[in-house]
């Protein structure tokens, strides 16, 4: 996948059955929103961070992995230029951003992927205590798959750079913005396991955090 980041991750996927489809989407997201794509890849990496801190609690890291990567397919249907707006969207913007969940459910699901990775897409905007969306329902009843995705998902978007709307937070900002949001938007436990990955000052995450 010429010009995708972190293109040595594919080999990460050479033992799971849609490889090839897991491929392709990445492939695809990355010709319609490049940064997409990216921040779709180290998501995806601090979910093996993650797992590899407390084996078992994701389940398999090979579905972790990939619920990572595809959990923002559903932005293919979101046009380029309003995810990289740099001003408050419109209503009509922002319901199309809040779309992209239930448009990346239906894409996998439509690929075939088992239920565990279309429900992750569906429902990592979803909280801890509610108000998130598309269902604005507490997250307690979502997946730990889903719930872990969420907070990766934030944490990458805090620190990464590129967002057109605003800077990127340091390491300790976005760290401590995790910690203030525990048990309100994220999943105490998945949080906990973030943050002990992110303690590692040699560890996977080391890059991504500027550590």
């Amino acid at each position: 996948m010429p010009g995708l980041p972190g293109t040595a991750f594919a080999a990460l996927l050479d033992a799971y059955p849609q490889r090839q489809a897991v491929l392709a989407l990445l492939t695809r997201l990355h010709r319609h929103h490049a940064a997409s794509a990216g921040h779709s890849v180290r998501v995806g990496q601090v979910l093996l961070a993650m797992a590899t801190e407390q084996p078992g609690y994701l389940g398999d890291p090979d579905t972790a992995f990939v619920a990572g990567l595809l959990h923002d397919v559903g932005k293919l249907a979101v046009p380029p230029g309003t995810l990289d707006s740099p001003a408050s969207l419109d209503k009509a913007g922002r319901d199309l951003i809040r779309a992209h969940p239930a448009e990346g459910a239906a894409i996998l699901a439509e690929a075939g992927f088992q239920p565990l990775i279309v429900e992750v897409a569906l429902g990592h905007h979803e909280r801890w205590q509610g108000g998130g969306y598309p269902a604005g329902l507490p997250a307690t009843a979502q997946p730990r798959l889903s719930r872990a995705v969420a907070v990766a998902d934030a944490l990458v978007a805090m620190v990464e750079p590129g967002r057109p709307y605003r800077a990127p937070l340091g390491r300790e900002a976005a760290l401590t913005e995790l910690r203030a949001c525990a048990g309100v938007h994220f999943d105490p436990k998945a949080t906990s396991i973030l943050l002990a990955a992110a303690s590692r000052g040699d560890g996977p995450l080391a890059t991504l955090l500027g550590t």
